[in-house]
């Protein structure tokens, strides 16, 4: 149960001075401060001590190193078929405390050393605190770091002319979406004033008239139900679109919860997919913790298709994480029938497995989107054996 005590939060005051002192603000721009503001944001303040029962809820990496083993051997299916000249970039995005990082680069040092040494392993991290928490895992784990690199964003990034494989697990669903709702036969967009109690609340204004909402609500169909609240995920585009500008060649694994356009916006979704959680506890209204609390909402993968294809990338690969995962170990299977049985770890590999895996737990909500730009077809990946889908 959340503490109705605890609502007072250090950013509260200045987000007030800011609507005072410039009106409401769009709720994008209230969940980027919510994030980024550099003494109180919720990214901005590290990662440590954001899983466990006051922490986060549990994701793929941290059930262990088993997801990272994954991504790992998929990277290096790729740079066999790919033929990558002898080396392997690896850019990921929304990188938390750098767990992933290690659980890929360790596999790959412990299974394919030839490949490893000629490794060159990218971040793109705004945030101070985590590039520190990233280096000191990685320094406590790998014991050098000369193979790592940190840049803040796309702009910082210089122009790759190699092939790149791009990982973004669970990082589109955080960058900072736009919320609309439906009244009086038009789209408003949902903005944050502040009432005579000085307490945050929501009001709808008019959409901005040529802007990036208006366009992809052309772009998307959307259930023109009085009330109807939802989500349009900006950044994601925007970031998409930076990708497939700077990236002239590139493999990309998207990995989040989320759902198809048909899906996203069924008409019985009336309130959208906004999610917040706290302490470990899920809570739907986002003014409650500034700062202190996790805001999210499911992916829209339709939506990312469309952005991708529109900077040159194609889909060629939409499904879920139990499928993805039942295809790589059929691949281990066939390659040694007895890989499970030589393994010491047997039990707990398998338990992982099964968490990572089942649809009853991470299976069936997690999805993998892979996209393509400039690469030569036929890449057979295993993760893929069982995809029926090239995308939602």
């Amino acid at each position: 149960m959340i503490n109705p005590n605890r609502l007072e939060s250090p950013l509260l005051k200045e987000l007030l001075y800011l609507i005072d002192q410039k009106g409401p603000i769009p709720f994008d721009l209230y969940m980027s401060i919510h994030q980024g503001h550099p003494h109180f944001g919720y990214y901005s303040r590290g990662t440590q001590k954001k899983i466990g029962k006051n922490g986060d809820f549990y994701t793929s990496v941290s059930v262990g190193s088993l997801f990272g083993e994954c991504l790992a051997w998929q990277c290096c299916e790729a740079w066999k078929q790919l033929e990558m000249n002898g080396s392997l970039w690896i850019l990921e995005a929304g990188a938390g405390g750098g767990e992933l990082a290690c659980d890929i680069v360790d596999w790959l040092d412990k299974n394919e050393p030839g490949l490893s040494k000629n490794l060159s392993y990218l971040f793109l991290e705004p945030f101070a605190e985590n590039q520190e928490e990233q280096r000191k895992e990685i320094q406590k784990r790998l014991g050098q770091i000369h193979r790592f690199h940190w840049f803040l964003g796309w702009e910082d990034l210089p122009t790759l002319s190699s092939t790149v494989i791009l990982i973004a697990n669970e990082f589109l669903d955080s960058l900072p979406f736009k919320r609309i709702t439906f009244r009086n036969g038009q789209w408003m967009e949902q903005y944050l004033y502040s009432n005579k109690e000085n307490k945050l609340c929501f009001v709808d204004l008019p959409i901005t008239k040529g802007s990036l909402l208006e366009d992809l609500i052309h772009k998307i169909t959307l259930p023109e139900i009085d009330g109807y609240t939802t989500e349009i995920h900006t950044e994601a585009w925007k970031w998409i679109l930076q990708a497939g500008t700077k990236l002239e060649s590139s493999l990309f694994f998207i990995i989040d919860y989320g759902l198809s356009e048909g899906e996203y916006f069924a008409p019985w979704r009336s309130k959208g997919t906004l999610r917040c959680y706290k302490d470990h506890k899920v809570f739907s209204d986002p003014l409650l913790f500034p700062g202190t609390s996790d805001i999210t909402a499911h992916l829209n993968f339709s939506l990312v298709v469309k952005a991708a294809e529109e900077s040159g990338m194609e889909a060629i690969g939409w499904l879920d994480q139990h499928h993805f995962f039942m295809g790589w170990l059929d691949q281990m299977h066939s390659m040694d029938p007895l890989f499970l049985l030589k393994d010491p770890r047997r039990e707990s590999w398998i338990r992982k497995f099964f968490m990572l895996s089942h649809p009853l737990f991470m299976g069936k909500s997690f999805k993998f989107l892979l996209l393509s730009k400039n690469l030569p077809p036929g890449l057979r990946l295993s993760g893929l054996k069982f995809c029926r889908l090239k995308k939602p």
